[in-house]
């Protein structure tokens, strides 16, 4: 729509120059003023003589249409970032891109069986979507694009504060495991999933309860 109003300025831009440049038809009147009046046949015989385009005209013409170039040129980068904002261009990208691996990796997560340590420790080695390294890196980007503007910190986020909540006790989680401590491992997997909820809201994801029976 934006390129179609840009052309249908620059046509007629371009019109205008070409009919101030052009020979007349009706001959030139004045040093400063050009007529390109044409004639008319009308069906009764009567003629009409359009109105002579003069250097004003001509210029006028010009600033006008410099105006909307610039004004649409001033409106097409306020659109572009407002892709940042909820609801934005980006956000949808970044939907697109993130609820997948972020819905897969937390799916895995709450089914986890936290007595069965090689289930655990497998989820947190793989790569692969469905991992928490893939999980992480997807639900960090998915709660960044959750923003109002495009020059606020990522760290002042609601949803990217309620990630980095919920990450924290994956760390001590983590830790626990390393140490086989499973007493550790058990209250860290269940204070993770009660933060959890918090962040599915911010990025506008299903709750723990939705996700487990999905």
């Amino acid at each position: 729509m934006m390129r179609a109003v840009i052309f249908l300025l620059s046509t007629i831009f371009c019109n205008e120059a070409a009919a101030f440049i052009a020979p007349s038809t009706a001959g030139v009147t004045g040093r400063h003023s050009v007529t390109t009046s044409c004639v008319h046949q009308h069906g009764n015989g009567a003629e009409e003589l359009s109105t002579p385009l003069t250097r004003k005209t001509f210029v006028e013409g010009i600033v006008q249409s410099s105006c909307g170039l610039l004004l649409l040129g001033q409106i097409e980068p306020a659109y572009a970032s407002g892709g940042a904002t909820a609801g934005g261009v980006y956000l949808l990208s970044a939907k697109q891109r993130y609820n997948k691996r972020v819905t897969s990796g937390l799916m895995a997560f709450l089914a986890l069986d936290v007595n069965d340590i090689n289930a655990v420790n497998a989820f947190f080695e793989t790569k692969d979507e469905g991992g928490w390294e893939d999980l992480s890196a997807a639900a960090y980007l998915l709660a960044n694009a959750f923003r109002t503007n495009s020059s606020k910190a990522p760290d002042s986020l609601p949803s990217v504060k309620s990630w980095k909540a919920f990450s924290k006790d994956i760390d001590l989680l983590k830790r626990a495991l390393a140490k086989k401590d499973m007493g550790k491992v058990t209250s860290s997997y269940k204070n993770a999933e009660e933060k959890l909820d918090e962040y599915l809201a911010n990025v506008e994801l299903p709750s723990v309860m939705e996700l487990k029976q999905m």
